[in-house]
């Protein structure tokens, strides 16, 4: 067979024969740089008689034709019955490889199913270069001096090694010459980055398209598509990242941006002239939250503020000045926070009970505050009054799915397509008629996506996103606006506002065997979720009234949050001093640099181990020093407030 060669004006795609393998070249113009040659794919098969899978290199071409700006071929692992069709295509500046659900045939599924398809194996490999991997917020990785390391991790997280935290669909590596980066446009839930470094100063990153990982896991019915994308050398790469996943996140994905929503929203509009704060009223004293904490009130319930003491509270910042705060009011439900969900109701009576949370709701709102919960549907705890198995995600084994054990005991983690209405929209009506009002938000969320095994409502770990995405969409168009707590890429596209996209020490918690552990390094953390989502999803900086939290919340343009209660065990006490340094927070972090979490993060450097800086789109440069505890704006100082304490 004859070579084949497609031609645009960035980029040139060459297909050519080695016996009967296909190999790949892809070519930039404008620097002259290919990658490859390498085989099309690899397949990965299961041998259910051999109870293993098995890497098939050896398929072999069965149809090729020419497509526009590229072609369409169908290879075949004839030993095993397996078929499968790509679709390779420059497009818009970039290679597209394209694999339909309808192309994809296991002749003899009795025996032997498709696992994963390894797409381009290799192409992005470098020399004395750099990989960019979606670890955490984003990770630096120079391939000089690794070991040889090979290893696999689902996008989005797997629940064995969620510590991570891999929230955005790319990779990419680059070196003197130029660079290459990978999207998973279509499909990104079941896309598999793949890393290895090979001992010699080399390695490499790229995509397969996970179908299984079990011989009975469901398959989403979709296309799974991956963009390969050339990067100037002029460029600077983690910019360029960011860049593309931010035109991937409001292009493909549709996400507006925070302007925008604050136009058609007013619940947008006060987030984010707004102070964040967590209202801590009571839980029981077991369960992970409470190890290692001092009980400061008898019996296993702890009553750390009655909703009379929140108002009276609430009344004592708006005499001080912070004139705008919305509430996440935690542990307001039966047995306090993380209690007996999906059960809710009665109130906490030992709190104030329904009458006493709706004279709180009722004075906050009064102050001009937005009054609203901390809420959790993900949660379904077993010993729950309200627990019912069809609406859990059901494991490999046929038991409720188990996350954890939180203050009510062992939790299941819930599949919310299977809800009814009732448990999703009916409880926040209900909850609407108590009198909150603004950002809803829910907890425990985005978690590591899981496949459900369950007899009547089992699917696919796409299926797992859309569920929590449902969630989502229903609290914004009954309160207007909804935030939650992690910044895995579905659930950022559809909330106004996350609680965290992942934080260096994340990794901390990392075991040392995992193999791709010995390419993490915490201090090469880049912010390349920040820099695509700035603007279009409010980030919450870090929490509490340290200096160093505020210079933080500038840089990236964050959102300010803290957490109290009236006595002290799990969180801090609102006193007079916590209330003078939230008034300096707030006229510093919201009044003088708030309109910066409105702005994109056009630039990112690190100028030295603990100095970063940022541009943002309306020339804005914020230089934090994190040793000196010092931060320019603009190259002038800014004053640390004095109640501060430069800490």
């Amino acid at each position: 067979m004859q070579n084949q060669l497609i031609r645009t004006d960035t980029l040139q795609l060459v297909l050519q024969y080695e016996g009967k393998r296909l190999l790949v070249c892809l070519t930039d113009i404008a620097s002259g740089k290919t990658w490859g040659p390498v085989p099309l794919l690899a397949l990965e098969t299961y041998d259910k008689p051999l109870k293993r899978v098995e890497r098939i290199d050896a398929w072999c071409v069965e149809h090729m034709e020419a497509v526009d700006n590229g072609f369409r071929i169908l290879i075949a692992d004839k030993q095993h019955g397996i078929e499968v069709g790509l679709w390779l295509r420059l497009m818009e500046g970039e290679l597209s490889v394209l694999m339909s659900p309808s192309e994809l045939y296991e002749h003899d599924p009795v025996m032997y199913r498709l696992f994963a398809v390894d797409v381009l194996p290799g192409l992005m490999h470098v020399q004395d270069g750099t990989l960019l991997l979606p670890i955490n917020t984003g990770m630096l990785c120079p391939t000089a001096g690794k070991p040889a390391v090979k290893d696999r991790f689902l996008i989005y997280g797997e629940q064995e090694r969620w510590e991570l935290t891999p929230s955005l669909p790319f990779c990419a590596s680059w070196d003197a010459i130029g660079g290459l980066m990978a999207l998973a446009r279509q499909g990104a839930c079941d896309s598999e980055c793949r890393v290895e470094t090979d001992g010699r100063n080399g390695g490499a990153a790229g995509f397969a398209i996970s179908l299984r990982r079990t011989w009975i896991d469901p398959v989403d019915y979709v296309n799974r598509e991956l963009r390969f994308t050339p990067m100037p050398a002029a460029d600077e790469p983690v910019a360029f990242c960011a860049r593309r996943l931010r035109q991937h996140i409001m292009s493909d994905l549709g996400k507006k941006t925070l302007n925008e929503r604050a136009a058609e929203s007013p619940e947008v509009a006060y987030l984010l002239d707004a102070y964040v704060m967590k209202l801590f009223y009571g839980i029981e004293n077991v369960g992970y939250m409470m190890e290692g904490k001092t009980a400061s009130n008898p019996g296993s319930f702890q009553n750390y503020m009655t909703f009379a003491e929140a108002a009276a509270g609430l009344q004592k910042l708006k005499q001080a000045g912070v004139d705008k705060i919305l509430t996440q009011c935690t542990g307001w439900n039966t047995k306090g926070h993380d209690g007996l969900y999906p059960t809710r109701f009665p109130i906490e009576e030992r709190l104030g009970g329904e009458s006493g949370f709706r004279d709180m709701i009722r004075i906050g709102n009064g102050l001009g505050f937005n009054i609203q919960v901390h809420d959790n549907f993900i949660m379904q705890n077993l010993n729950s009054p309200d627990f019912d198995r069809d609406y859990a995600i059901i494991d490999i084994h046929g038991e409720p799915l188990i996350h954890g054990r939180w203050a009510g005991g062992p939790e299941a983690s819930g599949w919310p397509l299977a809800m009814p209405e009732e448990r999703l929209g009916g409880h926040m009506r209900r909850m609407k008629d108590l009198g909150l009002k603004g950002m809803y938000y829910v907890d425990y969320m985005q978690q590591p996506l899981e496949v459900n095994y369950h007899p009547k409502h089992k699917g696919p770990r796409s299926d797992c996103a859309r569920g929590q995405v449902l969630i989502v969409e229903t609290a914004r168009r009954i309160f207007g606006s909804c935030g939650t707590e992690f910044g895995f890429l579905p659930c950022a596209v559809a909330a106004d506002h996350i609680s965290t996209c992942g934080d260096p020490w994340h990794l901390t918690m990392c075991k040392p065997e995992w193999p791709v552990i010995a390419l993490v390094d915490r201090q090469r953390v880049v912010p390349v979720w920040q820099m695509a989502m700035s603007g279009l999803v409010a980030l919450e900086a870090r929490r509490g009234i340290a200096w160093s939290n505020a210079m933080n919340c500038i840089l990236l343009g964050g959102v300010t949050r803290d957490e109290w209660s009236i006595r002290p065990g799990v969180m801090p006490v609102l006193d007079d001093a916590r209330i003078a340094a939230h008034k300096s927070i707030y006229d510093l972090c919201i009044v003088r640099f708030g309109h910066l979490k409105k702005q994109q993060i056009t630039a990112y450097r690190k100028l030295s181990e603990d100095v970063h800086q940022t541009r943002f789109a309306d020339g804005t440069e914020v230089t934090a020093d994190f040793t000196r505890n010092e931060l320019l704006v603009n190259g002038k100082q800014v004053t640390c407030p004095s109640i501060l304490k430069c800490q």
